[in-house]
């Protein structure tokens, strides 16, 4: 997949194309099946499946107060496109500028002189344009205009709990599940597991010292979505780059702690991973790429009053992660 990171990098099409648009934060089932929609159209009339996103949110830029916490940072959103085989992502660098387009300003300028768009797919909460007043019907318009067909996709729904409605899948929602520690709920609508994504960085070593070795993870971007404080079961995967990280089989069970190690004065705001199943150099983790899987919120951050405390602590919490994962179909 190509990635395009200006609309004056594209190279037009001579066939036309199928372009997918959103901001499409999570990457979550609904956003799937848009884009899914999207490829077999391209298919259908061998087409070049284009799909736009935005960094940041068009909302961090027009109304930064109400920008909510991310799911996904674009450099880990790219990847995850990739594998619904999109032929170019285009992430367009929002600025004011590119947001107080018209919407049919957007539509001939880049959709129709730039991509020679033959299909646009869309969710149905779709809007575009100078203060979002480029509506499904409007683009439906257009493409009467300038002759290509607007595809609304519906949203999707999942039934989480027996005997409950099924709920319309959001990125929103999902933003709510997570602050909720209710991730296998989350999973059923990301279709995977939340992960916290970024770089494995040098701590202060106090694991190691007492037995437990832990990963450091250093956010890739200080927007994500973080749920509270605690003790959680979860899932590590690494790789030299985030694709390989992405793309890795290779999943480890974890015990993690987010937030102050209380029992140490000195005790710092930090998300670290106590890998179960191997003991790795820790020297050869350091600037890895690494994605933290969260599965089960287990218990809260709690002070002790000795390292020998903490310890018997950890090693519980490591029994009660083990067993956990395995209740969630983890293999531990």
């Amino acid at each position: 997949m190509r990635i395009i990171t200006s609309i004056d990098q594209i190279q037009t099409p001579q066939k036309g194309s199928v372009l997918a648009i959103g901001n499409f934060d999570g990457l979550h089932i609904g956003h799937q099946v848009i884009i899914s929609t999207a490829k077999k159209l391209a298919i259908d009339n061998d087409l070049p499946l284009f799909v736009m996103t935005f960094d940041p949110a068009p909302v961090k830029v027009l109304r930064p107060e109400l920008a909510p916490r991310i799911l996904t940072p674009s450099n880990v959103k790219a990847p995850l496109i990739e594998k619904l085989a999109v032929d170019q992502c285009i992430i367009v660098q929002t600025d004011a500028e590119f947001l107080s387009q018209e919407a049919e300003e957007f539509v001939e300028n880049i959709a129709v002189k730039k991509l020679k768009v033959k299909h646009i797919v869309e969710g149905e909460t779709f809007a575009f344009g100078r203060k979002r007043r480029g509506s499904l019907e409007n683009l439906k318009v257009l493409g009467e205009k300038y002759d290509f067909q607007a595809h609304k996709v519906p949203s999707q729904t999942q039934v989480l709990e027996e005997n409950c409605p099924a709920i319309a899948v959001s990125s929103t929602f999902i933003r709510q599940q997570i602050t909720a520690c209710e991730f296998v709920q989350v999973k059923q609508c990301l279709g995977r597991f939340y992960e916290l994504p970024g770089f494995v960085v040098r701590g202060f070593g106090r694991g190691h010292k007492i037995g437990f070795p832990t990963a450091n993870l250093q956010l890739y971007d200080e927007d994500q979505l973080i749920p509270a404080n605690g003790v959680y079961a979860g899932t590590v995967r690494m790789g030299e780059t985030v694709e390989a990280a992405i793309a890795s089989d290779e999943i480890h069970p974890a015990a993690i702690s987010i937030g102050e190690c209380q029992t140490f004065t000195d005790g710092q705001w930090q998300i670290e991973a106590h890998l179960l199943d191997v003991d790795l150099p820790q020297d050869a983790l350091y600037g890895k790429h690494m994605l933290v899987g969260l599965v089960q919120h287990m218990r809260r951050q709690e002070k002790y009053n000795s390292a020998e405390e903490l310890i018997a602590a950890i090693d519980n919490d490591c029994k009660q992660v083990r067993l956990a994962l395995i209740n969630k179909g983890v293999d531990a």
